[in-house]
């Protein structure tokens, strides 16, 4: 058996990486994920629900009984006997970890999904959490070797046995979907689309000034938001104080991705420094759409350098434009950018790639 110990089942890389994992588990081995949030459930719950024969499991964690937490998780570890846990939310692997001990020969990674902060408090927490991954033997595999690194230069050694490994999607799922939505499409104007969390993390605020550039240039562009979080009421405000609220769907959280991708002539992806991976990145990469991208090292990473998209100067609103209105309209430009983001994707980002390795190394 292999447990799988997530946060909740919200939409995030960490899920969305854990989902396909879990459906791509090799044959007669089982599976149980436990869910650690106080609210167990979230949008992608009817996705996990469909995974034939897992077991789901909720242990609550609560930072005043951090104690209590580690004693009933390894409870249920010890009533599981599992051959490996891997765990996705960073930090709190530290008590996973030291409550998979009780099971003897268990494998034990932590998925991490972020770099650490350039600077301040938090660059100091991440620096004492890999110092105690070292200390409880966890080994950290993260999203990319970006994060890897960064990893790396916080300056303290790191746990035995860990390394990059990127994420992966399922590139035939999604280029299916995609073909599905090509054949829904209404829109006469191009269609910019940005798949991610409404967070601080993401880069919203530039997309949505440099669209309202677009705008003036092309009337009949739409913008369309994929996702959910905690700014999204920021954002709509800011999208009807620029004058383009209504060119602007905010879509929430969907699980037609692929249908979507393929009703979107140029995908936008906005971030700041603090990406680490950008699976939304990664899908529009499978599905052969041209990119525009903000140029920090995670995007670098995943396009090459700019071999697989056009790589934009972080919070330049003029600049990503120019590049959006570029490829709407240089149709030869956007194909060659398409064709190279797919191969790409193919060689480095799929899933089964991802999750052979991350098998082989729970499953002795």
């Amino acid at each position: 058996m292999i447990v799988h110990v997530l946060g909740r089942m919200t939409a995030g890389g960490n899920e969305r990486l854990c989902l396909e994992l879990l459906r791509l588990a090799p044959a007669g081995v089982p599976q149980t994920l436990i869910t650690i949030d106080a609210a167990p459930d979230g949008p992608l719950q009817s996705l996990f629900e469909a995974i034939p024969g897992l077991q789901f499991q909720h242990e609550p964690y609560s930072r005043d009984a951090r104690g209590r937490f580690v004693i009933r998780l390894a409870r249920r570890l010890r009533a599981l006997n599992p051959a490996g846990v891997l765990t996705y939310p960073f930090g709190l692997h530290l008590l996973v970890c030291l409550a998979s001990k009780v099971v003897p020969g268990c494998r034990f990674i932590c998925h991490v999904g972020n770099p650490p902060p350039a600077a301040g408090p938090r660059r100091e927490m991440f620096r004492r959490i890999v110092q105690a991954s070292r200390w409880l033997d966890a080994p950290l595999w993260s999203c990319s070797k970006t994060v890897h690194e960064q990893l790396q230069a916080l300056g303290v050694a790191m746990p035995e046995g860990s390394r990059p490994l990127p994420n992966g999607v399922n590139i035939e799922r999604l280029r299916g979907a995609a073909e599905r939505g090509r054949l829904l499409r209404n829109k006469r104007g191009p269609v910019i689309a940005m798949m991610a969390r409404l967070d601080e993390i993401k880069d919203h605020d530039t997309l949505l000034a440099a669209f309202a550039l677009v705008l003036a240039a092309r009337p009949d562009a739409s913008l369309w938001l994929v996702g959910d979080g905690v700014r999204r009421r920021a954002l709509e405000r800011y999208a009807d104080e620029l004058g383009i609220g209504e060119a602007v769907s905010f879509l929430g959280v969907r699980q037609d991705v692929g249908e979507l991708l393929g009703q979107t002539d140029v995908f936008a992806f906005s971030t700041t420094q603090a990406e680490g991976f950008g699976i939304a990145l990664a899908e529009a990469m499978a599905v052969g759409l041209p990119i525009v991208a903000s140029d920090v090292p995670a995007c670098r990473e995943l396009l090459g350098g700019g071999v697989a998209g056009l790589l934009i100067p972080a919070r330049s609103p003029e600049k990503m434009a120019a590049a959006i209105l570029d490829l709407t309209t240089d149709r030869e430009r956007a194909h060659r950018l398409g064709v190279a983001a797919e191969e790409r994707a193919r060689a480095s980002y799929d899933i089964s790639l991802c999750a052979e390795r991350y098998y082989g190394a729970l499953i002795p």
